[in-house]
């Protein structure tokens, strides 16, 4: 027994091919997920499966989530295999489009302390360090990099040393360490003789 369909509207979809709209899932993302099939002359259809149409708002939604983890990306109101081959069809991916974030980011990764960067661009701190690595490989500073005026002038402020690391990129530890460092060697410098 074949199933009658009522068209419920007509849209064009991103790649300019228009269909016949015969279901609407909203979400919790401000848009609505729209299904149904190419469209035909007849205005009643009978017995076709509906498909995910390629919405404007479906890319725009995609596009700028694509950093995001799968979880997020997928909490919509269809089947995780159907949203998995429109993302496909579209051209994202997760591993290309997080590689292709970092890797245009590159000068910033290495220049920028963690948590400018991490406020930046909306990641944590752990996944700026993790990428680091990955597109930088290991990195070492240079010797003597925190004798440079702005570096001295912040570890002998006011600041706590958890601001202070925070503004120089480094931990805690290691700012009271160079702090200590910063205050005795600035101690024999105003020493006569």
């Amino acid at each position: 027994m074949k199933r009658k369909v009522t068209i419920v509207g007509q849209v064009t979809d991103i790649e300019g091919r228009k269909w016949d709209v015969c279901e609407v899932r909203p979400t919790k993302h401000g848009f609505s997920l729209l299904f149904g099939i190419p469209e035909v002359d007849q205005g009643v259809l009978y017995g076709l499966n509906f498909s995910l149409i390629a919405t404007q708002e479906l890319w725009d939604f995609w596009d700028a989530n694509r950093t995001e983890l799968h979880g997020f990306v997928f909490d919509l109101s269809a089947g995780r295999t159907t949203l998995k081959r429109m993302r496909s069809r579209l051209g994202f991916h997760f591993r290309h489009d997080h590689w292709d974030f970092w890797m245009d980011r590159a000068d910033e990764l290495n220049s920028l302390p963690t948590y400018v960067f991490a406020e930046k661009y909306g990641v944590t701190e752990q996944r700026v360090r993790e990428w680091r690595y990955r597109v930088l490989g290991q990195t070492a500073r240079d010797i003597g990099w925190w004798r440079k005026p702005r570096v001295l002038k912040i570890l002998l402020s006011e600041l706590s040393l958890s601001q202070a690391g925070k503004k120089l990129g480094i931990s805690i530890s290691q700012a009271h360490r160079l702090r200590k460092r910063a205050i005795a060697e600035a101690g024999q410098a105003l020493r006569p003789g």
